[in-house]
């Protein structure tokens, strides 16, 4: 399984868009169905008189994790390819504590004050624009706050790793605390009902039955969950069909100015990995690319589920990355089309297009506006291919800073922060 879908091409930006509309829809329905789109219905938790969000809440957990564990053993999923973000403890704890109390003073989340704005519920109306203004405000102190922000790095750990146990023994530990949490939930929720004078419903027994078997079910297979394995770290294959539908489609190669114009727009959900000597790499880089030798790609601590886009002087280096990351199954690997010699030809010295008139023009200025960016000069139309090496040498960049020296992750020590996940 390939995982994330859109990251590693299975489909473009415009299938993600509708499916992520669509998956919204359903997901707000729920939530209103739920009755998560009642203010009273979400703060009725802090009152302890309705425990319900904190019980569906345990159920989603349970459900995910337990799904993803034995999907993952079973080998249709593959956690390694699933993207974590990355922990700052004393940011995210801060930031949990804002969100609290914001639940608490609002009545609801992010996800269930859009649910109500929809339903016509004016009071989640509110919260959204409350948000909207909250962020604008963050946007314009971040340079007060940008080191708070990125205080107490932690990478993308998880708690089996922190503590160094088994991940089958935290599964079975969750599970515990949610049957733990809904018997005590129910319990609470009786109690105050009888502080209050009012009679707690008795659930149905079948209901009861039900939720009893539940219960049994997930304790079984979070016991089974401890001899799960999760991830199929050295377990590798290679489809020879779909490496060749990748050739055939084009799915594997990122266009040259489709690269620059992820440069320029800040983009940074991949890494662009320069395949050349050091020299040559000194001489004249990409901007946002790091240098790592073929011979170290495995080495060089490269996710499995991280973008990577690969060039050389020409495609053949490239090619050969290119297969030696998709043997040991690397799935988000893609190719600059043409190397770097079609990124002089595409970005740096581009032709003009000959003609007249106002389509003709834009094009025109885009592709002068593209190679000044980068540094470069676009050529006359109907020059030969020949003026494209005796233009000009490839022009420095200024404004390219020296790539940073590598960390022990392999990552350059500046990295650019990831923009995935919620």
């Amino acid at each position: 399984m390939i995982a994330p879908f859109l990251k590693f091409g299975a489909f473009g930006e415009e299938t993600s868009l509708v499916l992520a509309f669509l998956i919204g829809i359903g997901f707000g329905f729920a939530l209103e169905r739920a009755g998560f789109g009642s203010a009273k219905k979400l703060v009725s938790q802090f009152y302890l008189d309705d425990m319900a969000v904190f019980k569906v809440m345990f159920t989603a957990i349970v459900t995910a994790m337990l799904g993803v564990t034995f999907l993952s053993w079973i080998g249709f999923l593959d956690l390694s390819l699933v993207y974590l973000t990355p922990t700052f403890l004393v940011p995210q704890i801060i930031g949990g504590l804002v969100l609290g109390a914001g639940f608490v003073v609002g009545g609801y989340c992010p996800g269930t004050s859009i649910a109500a704005a929809a339903t016509g519920r004016l009071d989640g109306l509110m919260l959204i624009l409350g948000a909207l203004g909250g962020t604008f405000l963050f946007a314009e102190a971040y340079p007060l706050v940008k080191s708070v922000q990125t205080m107490t790095p932690m990478g993308p750990v998880t708690i089996p790793q922190f503590f160094d146990l088994p991940y089958g023994l935290v599964v079975l530990a969750v599970v515990l605390m949610a049957v733990g949490g809904f018997a005590g939930a129910t319990w609470v929720e009786r109690w105050m009902a009888s502080r209050s004078g009012a009679v707690a419903p008795a659930p149905a027994r079948a209901s009861l039955r039900g939720n009893r078997r539940l219960a049994a079910v997930a304790l079984v297979l979070g016991v089974i969950a401890i001899a799960a394995q999760p991830t199929r770290a050295g377990r590798v294959s290679i489809s020879s069909e779909e490496l060749a539908l990748a050739a055939q489609r084009g799915a594997d190669q990122v266009g040259p100015t489709e690269l620059a114009d992820w440069i320029v727009a800040g983009r940074s959900d991949y890494r662009l990995i320069d395949l050349r000597d050091e020299a040559a790499f000194a001489q004249y880089r990409i901007p946002a690319s790091e240098r790592i030798a073929i011979g170290g790609l495995l080495d060089a601590g490269l996710a499995r589920n991280e973008k990577l886009v690969l060039y050389a002087e020409d495609g053949v280096k490239a090619s050969q990355a290119w297969f030696l990351l998709k043997a040991n199954g690397y799935k988000g690997v893609f190719i600059l089309t043409g190397g770097l010699e079609g990124w002089k030809s595409g970005v740096l010295f581009p032709h003009l297009v000959e003609g007249t008139g106002p389509e003709v023009q834009r094009e025109n200025d885009l592709l002068r506006a593209r190679a000044a960016r980068f540094g470069g000069t676009p050529l006359a139309p109907g020059s030969g291919g020949a003026a494209v090496a005796a233009a000009a040498p490839l022009p420095s960049l200024p404004q390219v800073a020296a790539p940073a020296p590598p960390s022990a992750g392999g990552k350059p020590a500046a990295a650019r922060k990831k923009r995935e996940g919620c």
